[in-house]
């Protein structure tokens, strides 16, 4: 054993190139020969001269060709065989066989395009709507460190979140908390004003603030500074309000009259907001100081020191070493020390910090925790737009499954002659990739064309795809891409691995594959999917348009017929001579004044105090000023007690409430029962209840009325004019404009109608069930067509066999019943698995409202019928173009 360990060999790297320069059918005898030749000489002369020799017949026996010829069979084995997919060969010979494919099945292919763009259409535009949503008040660089600050109070049990914060409360933020804020500044809602330039007239939204929300907002200035605002008579314009009002006119340095009141000079122009921003409509800014220098806003001088009235919106914008978060924190109990200070009574409110980019978003406050608000609709359309292409997908994985009878034959051939399972599965998803390719491209288009009513539908203004900015192309090209890329292997890797599946004996001996019952379950699984999903978006749309119904028909305690009101300007000198002109004009039955539009509140306050009331409770009222006829003109509806009436001089302190306040201080008999108001600056004394009203929906008629106290006074705000009965609005409106001309010259007034004004409050949610409605009907297409599809499929696979029906004697009705009868059992089973599906997910969104419609059984039997005779109407159009045709055709061949 030692001995043969120590027996000489030759040097392996001399072995491994005569290895490679050898004719490999010559190898294995001549490194045979040269070992044993080695081996005699090494006994003889030794290893030295053994090594000298071996080398010398080495070289003898090398040809050098030889090198040269395997490196180019290693070169082809290595670059043929293995990376197949990216052969340009190979990549031809597979469109060849895709287009020879789509070419002989002319119908399949249509359908499946058909489907495929109309899934890939409607998933473009919610992805366009959601990215939409999801880009809401994130145009800025550093929109992550503004927010709005928010109060959280304790009231009855609950916590009542506002954004309405006391005046003195900017002051503090800004002075004690310098490293946390950058900017703080004190804002009023953006409303709408009258501006006039020279003679002419404009209605635009504006908004006052304090120097600091222009730096706070994302501005781009094209024109003049933010630091504008600092000078108390100037304003900042943006572009569309400059060339609607000045044209080509240079608008920096001109002046501008706001309400016939105020003036300011324009001192710069800023980009118009996206329209995916709270601030989309805001026309011009003008400084703080100008607002509270007008006569109607006096008191708000008288407010800078006050903690108790909670009237105006505070912005800030953090530290870049800061966050919102973190300043929450600190500001959370602000307030306690300043609210004790005015011995507050109740729950002191706590502060936080809401961002700005969840003002959209997640806009809704329950007890105190900021929870959905938006978000709920762009999760809801993004999951409608996954099932959407859901479907198109499992159009394309049936029919490419059932038709699979047609190219088994292709499959054994290729893998009888040495095709890889791989290679296989390659081709198929190719092919499958170049069907989704073209769908895409007709979902563009698709999706240029219907952009506009779209946009028309959610209320959006997405750019056209085409002219938009290079970057948005671009993120678009590569969703589109990825779409494709996905698309393409859900839709075509099962199909792809059931083909190439296929045994190739079995398939050439028997010229079929399996045809097992068990090879159609999963087809009738995607069906049975397809028409679950499609039935739920049917009821789901069902749901959303009995709630509007619901909100429409909730009595809203006054007479909105013939209503029009209009915000007046503070300086109006004629207002009772104009009050007088109106009712002689034969057009008016009534006029009143009032401090807010009759389809919002405008004003809340606290610190009334009755008998009953607990003492740590923290009251909260919503609060209007009235005139004399306010009742009469709205229509309110008197329960209790009476109106405020001229015949009474003690009105002067009377108050009105409605039903919700009565219950909110627990008062058995309102009607003369005492209240006193006094909130620390303007009120401090006593009123006593005259009478209660019926609940007027004053905001959401989906959520309770507030709490509301009327109290008589001659506000200047707002005049409301009743039509009288017959008249028209149009001739009406033409008899008095020149009147409101002659009394209020300078100033463009905006009418509003009272129930238009109502009917916006079902904004959001008409755009939800017209979305809604839109994606139902694409889902039943998209359904519709692969049933269709399958049941051509049946009708072509028992061909023979209904021929044979024929020839016995069966009847056209027996044959549908054949072909139908699958299809029917399938939809049965969708509408029995969407039943409970839908009533869950209903009662879900239905939920997020106080007040809801039922959900009575009808929706579920009548969706469900409605799918069902869809679904017969399909099939039946196959069933009866195959029960008509000629049996001896279909046995001809047999």
């Amino acid at each position: 054993m030692a001995d043969h360990l120590s027996e000489p060999t030759p040097p392996n790297w001399a072995d491994s190139f005569l290895k490679w320069t050898c004719p490999s059918e010559q190898h294995e005898e001549i490194i045979g020969d040269l070992h044993e030749q080695y081996t005699i000489d090494a006994s003889e002369f030794g290893n030295a001269v053994a090594r000298r020799r071996y080398l010398i017949q080495v070289l003898k026996f090398s040809r050098p060709y030889f090198l040269k010829r395997k490196i180019n069979a290693l070169s082809e084995t290595a670059t043929y065989p293995a990376p197949f997919f990216v052969n340009p060969n190979m990549i031809k010979n597979y469109f060849k066989i895709a287009f020879r494919s789509f070419g002989k099945n002319k119908a399949y292919t249509l359908i499946n395009v058909l489907g495929l763009s109309l899934g890939l259409t409607i998933t473009m535009l919610i992805s366009l709507w959601v990215w939409d949503e999801w880009m809401y008040n994130k145009a800025g660089r550093n929109h992550q460190y503004v927010g709005r600050v928010i109060s959280h109070a304790a009231q009855n049990g609950i916590i009542v979140s506002s954004p309405n914060m006391p005046f003195p409360l900017a002051a503090e933020l800004r002075e004690n908390f310098p490293t946390d804020f950058q900017n703080v500044a004190i804002s009023w809602d953006t409303q709408d004003y009258s501006l006039l330039s020279g003679e002419n007239k404009f209605r635009k939204k504006g908004r006052f603030m304090e120097p600091d929300g222009a730096k706070i907002l994302p501005l781009e200035m094209i024109e003049g500074s933010k630091a504008a605002l600092t000078n108390p008579s100037h304003l900042l314009l943006s572009e569309s309000a400059a060339l609607s009002i000045f044209g080509t006119s240079q608008p920096i340095g001109q002046i501008l009259k706001i309400d016939n009141e105020l003036e300011g000079m324009v001192a710069g122009i800023y980009k118009d907001f996206p329209q995916n921003s709270d601030y989309y409509d805001l026309s011009f800014i003008a400084p703080w100081k100008l607002f509270a220098s007008g006569k109607r806003m006096q008191w708000v001088n008288d407010l800078k020191d006050n903690w108790n009235v909670n009237t105006f919106e505070i912005l800030v914008q953090t530290q870049q070493n800061s966050s919102i978060k973190r300043a929450s924190e600190k500001i959370r109990h602000v307030l306690r020390r300043h609210i004790k200070e005015s011995k507050h009574t109740g729950s002191i409110p706590t502060l936080s910090l809401h961002p700005m980019d969840k003002w959209h978003l997640y806009s809704t406050w329950e007890n105190g925790q900021n929870t959905e608000g938006q978000i709920y609709y762009v999760k809801l359309f993004a999951s409608i737009a996954i099932f959407i292409l859901l479907l198109a997908c499992i159009n394309f994985i049936n029919l490419s499954t059932a038709r699979s009878g047609q190219r088994v034959r292709e499959v054994g051939v290729r893998k009888a002659i040495g095709s890889k399972r791989g290679q296989l599965i390659v081709q198929f998803i190719a092919e499958s990739f170049i069907l989704v390719a073209f769908s895409m491209l007709v979902a563009l288009l698709l999706v240029q064309l219907t952009l506009p009513q779209f946009n028309a539908i959610a209320d959006k203004k997405i750019g056209s795809l085409l002219i938009n900015g290079a970057a948005f192309n671009i993120h678009l090209l590569f969703i589109s891409a990825a779409f494709c890329i996905l698309v393409s292997l859900v839709a075509g890797g099962y199909p792809a691995l059931y083909l190439s599946s296929f045994k190739p004996v079995n398939i050439l001996k028997s010229g079929s594959a399996s045809t097992a019952r068990v090879s159609s379950l999963p087809r009738k699984i995607l069906v049975v999917l397809q028409f679950t999903i499609s039935i739920s978006l049917i009821i789901g749309t069902v749901g959303v348009f009995r709630q509007i119904q619901f909100g429409q028909n909730r009595a809203t305690g006054y007479d909105r017929n013939g209503l029009m009101y209009v915000k007046i300007p503070p300086a109006t000198k004629s207002l009772e001579a104009l009050k007088n002109d109106l009712l002689q004009s034969g057009m008016i039955a009534s006029v009143a004044q009032s401090s807010g539009p009759v389809t919002d509140i405008l004003s809340n306050s606290r610190g009334f105090s009755w008998q009953g009331k607990s003492a740590g409770d923290r009251d909260d009222f919503a609060v209007i000023a009235a005139s004399h006829r306010y009742g009469e003109t709205v229509g309110w509806r008197i329960l209790q007690g009476r109106d405020f009436s001229t015949d009474f001089v003690s009105d002067s302190s009377a108050i009105i409430i409605n039903q919700s306040a009565v219950k909110y201080m627990g008062l058995d008999n309102p009607v003369g029962k005492t209240i006193r108001w006094k909130d620390g600056t303007f009120n401090d004394s006593e009123y006593h209840i005259v009478g209660v009203v019926q609940d007027m929906i004053m905001k959401s008629p989906y959520e309770p009325v507030k709490q509301a106290i009327y109290f008589m006074a001659y506000a200047p705000n707002y005049l409301y004019i009743k039509l009288g009965p017959g008249v028209s609005i149009t001739n009406a409106f033409a008899k008095i404009r020149p009147l409101f001309d002659q009394h209020i010259p300078g100033t463009l007034l905006d009418f509003q109608l009272a129930d238009q004004q109502y009917d916006t409050k079902f904004k959001v949610e008409n755009r939800v069930a017209k979305l809604s409605f839109l994606f139902a009907v694409v889902a039943i297409c998209i359904s519709c067509l692969g049933i269709f599809g399958l049941a051509a499929f049946t009708a072509e696979q028992r061909r023979s066999e209904i021929g044979i029906r024929k020839v016995l004697g069966a009847s056209i009705a027996s044959v549908w019943k054949l072909i139908s009868k699958d299809f029917v059992y399938l939809t049965l089973i969708a509408i029995a698995i969407a039943t409970p599906v839908s009533y869950y997910f209903l009662a879900q969104l239905l939920a997020k409202y106080h007040y809801h419609s039922t959900i009575p059984w009808w929706i579920f039997g009548g969706s469900g019928l409605a799918a069902l005779t869809l679904t017969i109407f399909t099939v039946s159009y196959q069933a009866i173009k195959a029960a008509l045709t000629d049996p001896v055709k279909a046995l001809r061949s047999e």
